[in-house]
């Protein structure tokens, strides 16, 4: 595999609207709060089971990358409790029937699309999925994008021309990291920040009317969740703009959501560094930026989400 750049560490902020306060990505209030971790052991497996409290759909991690898999009528999604083991990625049971038949003829078109944390995630995903027969991959990224600042980038607006040249059965969507600022409701002209009454309803209608692009014309979305940041009142942000994302997926069953905080924080949900690897040994998996993934994060995510993918569409993932 070739190993691949980085994203940026630095999220890079546009200027901001007259009358608007600045507010930093680093500096915000309220510090994050811990998920709880219930970890169950079975038979020997260690397979792990849970419920984040969120009333999501909870997954079932195998302990051994070399069992069989199991059928299955639902689609579990990557919620609590974590499961961040890079020596031990999950095993998804494949979805039966699968969502679609794949094949060389027919291939499964899976898109990568967002901000920057997209660009390391779906370029990854790209190298995963490249030796799977009937899998076609793209990434779409624009860095210091997102949903809130559309006056810098608007995606909503730009998505119908990605969707012109043919939509794909896939989309992994990756954005968020820059969407933790002030934004005006529909209808209003008054900035709200995050955390302020009106905030996450105007961040969710927006979410759920982007997502609504993709579905209309036919993708099915996996919603990548932002993992926990090292500053505290930042990690407190995303968290609301973490929570936009769970109930829209919890919405809309063509959507699932993937928690990164399940997969990148440490043992008690708190933000880590580094990741047990293979033997124990630690493996650092975020950027000094304490925002980004490192290229070994970037490739975990990436494996877990591939396999996720494929698990719905019947087909045994790397």
């Amino acid at each position: 595999m070739t190993d691949l750049p980085t994203p940026p560490h630095t999220v890079h902020r546009p200027g901001r609207p007259p009358g608007r306060p600045n507010y930093a990505l680093r500096r915000a209030v309220v510090a994050t709060i811990g998920l709880g971790l219930i970890a169950l052991v079975a038979l020997g497996v260690g397979a792990l089971l849970g419920d984040d409290g969120g009333g999501d759909q909870v997954a079932t991690a195998a302990t051994s990358t070399t069992e069989a898999p199991t059928t299955t009528t639902t689609a579990p999604v990557i919620t609590e409790p974590r499961h961040n083991d890079l020596a031990d990625p999950p095993v998804f049971p494949l979805r039966q029937p699968p969502l679609a038949t794949v094949s060389e003829a027919d291939p499964l078109v899976v898109w990568t699309l967002g901000d920057s944390t997209a660009q390391a995630l779906g370029q990854l995903l790209e190298n995963d999925l490249a030796p799977v027969p009937g899998v076609e991959t793209r990434t779409v990224y624009k860095n210091s994008t997102g949903l809130t600042r559309q006056d810098f980038y608007d995606w909503p607006a730009a998505l119908p021309s990605y969707l012109a040249q043919g939509a794909p059965d896939v989309v992994v969507l990756s954005m968020g990291d820059n969407d933790a600022q002030a934004l005006k409701p529909l209808g209003s002209g008054t900035f709200v920040d995050v955390g302020e009454p009106g905030w996450l309803e105007e961040y969710q209608r927006r979410l759920t009317a982007f997502v609504g692009q993709l579905t209309a014309a036919g993708s099915r979305v996996y919603l990548v969740g932002q993992p926990v940041m090292r500053d505290p009142t930042f990690a407190a942000r995303i968290a609301v703009v973490d929570q936009a994302y769970r109930n829209v997926a919890a919405a809309d069953p063509d959507v699932t959501y993937i928690s990164s905080r399940a997969l990148l924080g440490d043992d008690r949900g708190a933000y880590t560094d580094t990741l047990p690897g293979t033997g124990g040994a630690a493996v650092t998996v975020r950027n000094s930026d304490g925002i980004h993934l490192s290229l070994e994060g970037a490739r975990w995510l990436s494996r877990v989400v591939g396999r996720r993918v494929l698990a719905d569409y019947g087909v045994q993932g790397p």
